[in-house]
């Protein structure tokens, strides 16, 4: 992997790779040992980045965090994290209500206790809020973070799903702090812009043009990690046409319609997939943001890995943009 396409995150010392590897679907619709020969190949490939939360597999039977727990057993049956970096989030809603909050430190504590124990480490590199509580002062949540970092059990921290406004509320507070332990921003971010109004989940919070300017003017102190990064695999299924239609009331519009058009030409003269350059153009961006991805198969897994060495010129980066740089 070119060194040159590393990414990094304030507060954590080692650079990650330009794409991060997602298990939201560890324990459900992807077994374990499908999942652990998705890990072995996205580490053979030089992947060092990993993102889970503690609400994955909750929605099952069990109510278990078996995403973590597969994870855990994975890093064991390796001999350890080694080089990894694990991010994790923490304060999930309960699924029956999903505006209810779960951010008080009793509840954020016992996530991340939950955390550490199936992960089998002493510490997680980044721990994400992954929902916001307008009723509390940001700046009160990212004390919280702040004293769990002091104690050893994170590293660095940040906030997902929150909307632009309180996302620079908390960075701001953070930053009058000299606090170096807040690293970015986790929300749904992808080459395919979706139509925010048609998500199911409306609690989901999507980047938009302000966030983006905010990420861009403090680049070097934050960063992001954007999930949903495929787009639900919107362009890959467009360009074989096979779009369901779900994916067509989520991602269907002009702009949309313009970046296939852009990355149909440009995976031609390549020679490379749409996935890949779906992949790339996230991780070409000024700031340092990554793309979260999931596969669960080994040919997925290649058009993730291909996107690693994958950079873009200025030229088919504009060509993709389509004139909306987010």
């Amino acid at each position: 992997m070119d060194k040159m396409r590393e990414k990094r995150f304030p507060g954590v010392a080692q650079a990650v790779a330009p794409v991060c590897l997602g298990t939201a679907q560890f324990g459900d619709s992807t077994g374990e040992s499908q999942a652990f020969a998705v890990l072995d190949g996205y580490a053979a490939a030089g992947g060092n980045f990993i993102d889970t939360a503690n609400c994955y597999g909750k929605w099952l039977p069990a109510g278990e965090n078996v995403s973590e727990q597969i994870l855990g057993r994975w890093l064991r049956s390796r001999g350890g994290r080694h080089s990894l970096v694990i991010s994790t989030k923490g304060g999930h809603p309960p699924f029956s209500d999903m505006h209810a909050s779960r951010l008080h430190e009793r509840e954020v504590r016992a996530d991340l206790e939950e955390s550490l124990a199936s992960l089998g480490v002493d510490e997680v590199e980044i721990y994400w809020l992954h929902r916001d509580d307008p009723a509390q002062p940001a700046g009160a949540l990212v004390e919280l973070l702040e004293t769990l970092r002091r104690e050893g059990r994170i590293l660095a921290y940040g906030v997902s799903n929150w909307s632009t406004a309180r996302f620079a509320e908390a960075a701001q507070y953070a930053a009058d702090h000299g606090y170096t332990g807040f690293c970015g921003l986790q929300n749904q971010w992808s080459l395919a812009r979706v139509n925010r109004e048609q998500i199911a989940d409306q609690t989901l919070a999507c980047m938009d043009g302000e966030a983006y300017r905010l990420l861009l003017e403090r680049r070097g102190s934050l960063g992001i990690m954007a999930f949903s990064a495929m787009g639900k695999g919107y362009f890959s299924r467009a360009a074989a046409g096979r779009l369901a239609p779900g994916a067509l009331r989520e991602y269907r519009n002009p702009l949309n319609e313009k970046r296939l058009a852009a990355l149909q030409s440009i995976a031609r003269e390549r020679g490379v997939s749409v996935a890949a350059l779906v992949l790339a153009w996230m991780a070409c961006k000024p700031m340092d943001a990554v793309p979260i991805a999931s596969v669960s198969s080994a040919a997925h897994l290649q058009e993730l890995t291909e996107s690693f060495d994958l950079a873009l010129t200025a030229e088919e980066l504009e060509r993709l943009d389509a004139g909306e740089a987010f």
